[in-house]
Formats: C-alpha cells, structure tokens, sequence
C-alpha cells in the first residue's frame, strides 16, 4: 500500500511539475510579445489538463504491461495502442468537458465543444499518452535485463559451485589404492614411513572433501595441498620424484582457484612421469606481471601425444578459469623445451587477506605424533626468489 502511495505521488508531482513548466513558459512568451502573462489563469488551466493525464497514467501503464511490445507482435501492439491513445483522448475530453474546464475555442465557433475540444488534443494529447508507454516498455525492459542478468548470474555461481564439488570428488582411484598398497607394503619394511603416509592421506583425504564453498583460497594453501600429494608421490616413487618451487614470498597470499593445481600436477605425474623408468621432475614457477599472475607447471615426463586432447581434469580447469574470470585469464598446454610438458596460466593477480592456518591446520591434533620417519629424501623446496 505504500509503495502504490509513493508511486501515485510521484506520477502527481511529475505531471504537476510539467504544467508548471508549460505555464511559465506560456508566460513569458506573452511578456515576450507584449502581452500579460496571465499566468494564474493559464496555470489552472494546465493544472487541471495535466492532472486528468496523472488519473489516466496508472491506465496507460497497465495497457503498457498489458500489451508490450514484443519481436513478433511489435506491429499488433502498435496498433492496439493508437486505439488505447485515441480511447483515452476521449476520456480526457470527457472528463475535462465535466469539470468545466476552458476549452479556448474562438468566439466564431458554434459547433460541439466537446467535439472541438477532443480535435483540438488529438496532438496534445499523442505526447502525453505514447512517452508514457515508452517509459514504461524502457523500464519493464531494464527489470527483465535486471532479472535475466541476476539469474545469469546465480547460475554462474551454481555452475562453478558444481564443478568445484565434481572436482573434489574426483580423487584418482588408482592414486587412492597405489598408496593403500604402498602403505600396505611399507607396514612390513618401515613402520614409521607407512604412519606417515597414512597420516599425508589422510589429511589429503580431509582437504578434498571438507564441505567449503571457497572459490579462491590464497596461493599458499593450494600450494599447501599439492605438498601433502606430492609427499605421498615420493615416498611411491622411492626418491626418484622432484619437485621444484619458483615462488617469490610476496605471493604467497595471491588468490588462486581452489584446487588449480593439485589436478595439474597428479596429471603430469599419471601421464608423463610414471610411464617412464627415469628420475620425474616437476616445477613451478609463479611470477606477477603487471595486473596478472602467472603460473608455469613443466614436468619432464613423455611430452604430448601426437593425438592429444583434453580429459574430464584439464577441461574442468579450462571451464573453471573461464567461468570465474571470463576473458581475463590465459590457459595453455605445450610441449616443454626438453621434452615432457608445459602449462601456461595467467589470472588477474589479487591478494587476499592473512588468514591463520589452512587446511592443513584443521584437526591436525589427531596426526600429531604419528610423524617419526620425517620428510622424504626429496622434499619439496622452500619458496624462492
């Protein structure tokens, strides 16, 4: 009820705004042309023209809703508009007819009034009644736009909320056994260096499914992740995985996709280093250019096949980076300069605020302890310059 009263004021106070302006400037062109401006009179009679149009406005709008114009029907509703702005002539001619206002026929006339009255709108009339249907249709068309754009929007938000949950979920079950069966085999070679295993796999098993809704998590906590992964990876490969760390401190806290690169890298691991028998590097080196991060993850494994195409991990990377950048990002895949493979990405470079702990730092009581063998002989380098 009050939103209808503030509408209904305003549309008063626009119409009374423009018979106030009509009326002053009837004035002072009769002060122009020598002649008395007149200006109470003439602003009654606009007054009373304009505020029949404010009774009739909530009408016009209805037919504007009522009737829009639309790609296949523009023609019809046209039509059925200048049928409505003629209608409504009428009624304005009645209801000025009823209230006794001055219709300024000269005194040679001896016809209708009413008649004269309704001719003599027509033209005033076709400015008062379509501007009206214009606005309208203008702002029904900026709400749907508005709408569209909002629900362009929440779908955007689902859609990268989907593919980060589809993402957590996809722990390569063949990582998940390969270490079961290594810390099944270490439990009766070195019981210490099993512990620890199942204590990295667990907390990777935590980071994945924890239930957080972060689209961006700061480059350290997924540098973090790919850690615990890696230090799995190498106690599997017995010293023969290594894993490089070009990182300037300054970035540490830079906003990154949560869980970018942890897919990357079992990648690199799956497809190029495991099927060869010699020593497997990885590296990564993050570098701020202007505005923008770069990220660059070479391995040295088997390179890329003549047939290469993407599978479900890279093309979820790929739709990711697109959703939550959009055109604002670059994502590459190449073959290294010596051999193996390497992949380019580049996102706008934000950093965000120090945050106490991380993933790693959840429930870690419940590993603390069971550590004794110590890290692997090739553990992964400290940040560098």
């Amino acid at each position: 009820m009050k939103n209808a009263l503030v509408k209904l004021a305003a549309i008063w106070g626009v119409w009374t705004a423009l018979a106030i302006l009509l009326a002053s400037a009837s004035a002072l062109y009769r002060i122009n042309v020598g002649q008395p401006a007149q200006l109470a009179h003439n602003l009654r009679i606009v007054l009373l023209n304009y505020w029949i149009w404010a009774v009739l406005t909530p009408i016009v709008f209805y037919l504007a809703k009522r009737f829009r114009f639309c790609r296949d029907s523009w023609a019809r509703a046209i039509a059925l508009h200048f049928c409505f702005y003629l209608l409504l002539t009428l009624a304005h001619g009645l209801i000025a007819q009823a209230i006794r206002i001055p219709a300024g026929a000269p005194d040679s006339y001896h016809g209708s009034l009413f008649r004269f009255r309704v001719v003599s709108s027509l033209y005033d009339s076709l400015w008062m009644y379509w501007p009206v249907v214009v606005i309208w249709s203008l702002f029904e068309y900026y709400q749907r736009y508005r709408e569209q754009s909002m629900r362009a929007a929440q779908l955007k938000e689902q859609l990268v909320r989907a593919e980060l949950q589809a993402l957590r979920s996809q722990l390569h079950p063949h990582f998940l056994f390969n270490t079961l069966n290594s810390i099944a085999s270490l439990m009766h070679e070195d019981v210490n260096a099993a512990d620890d295993m199942l204590a990295d796999l667990s907390l990777l098993l935590r980071a994945y499914f924890k239930s957080q809704d972060e689209q961006e998590v700061p480059l350290r906590q997924d540098i973090a992740l790919v850690e615990t992964y890696l230090s799995i990876q190498q106690r599997r490969f017995e010293g023969q995985l290594q894993w490089l760390l070009d990182l300037p401190p300054e970035l540490l806290d830079a906003a990154i996709p949560t869980l970018l690169l942890q897919p990357l890298v079992e990648n690199s691991i799956l497809h190029g280093i495991a099927p060869r028998s010699a020593p497997g590097q990885i590296k990564l080196c993050v570098r701020r250019n202007g505005s923008m991060m770069e990220l660059e993850l070479a391995d040295n494994g088997m390179g890329l096949a003549v047939d290469h195409k993407e599978g479900v991990g890279l093309s979820n990377t790929r739709s990711r980076l697109r959703q939550l950048y959009e055109d604002r990002h670059s994502f590459e895949i190449a073959g290294g300069k010596d051999g193996g493979v390497l992949v380019k990405i580049a996102i706008p470079l934000r950093l965000l605020p120090a945050q106490n702990g991380g993933f790693l730092d959840d429930d870690t009581h419940r590993d603390c302890g069971r550590r004794s063998a110590g890290p692997p002989a090739d553990s992964v380098a400290a940040p560098t310059r």
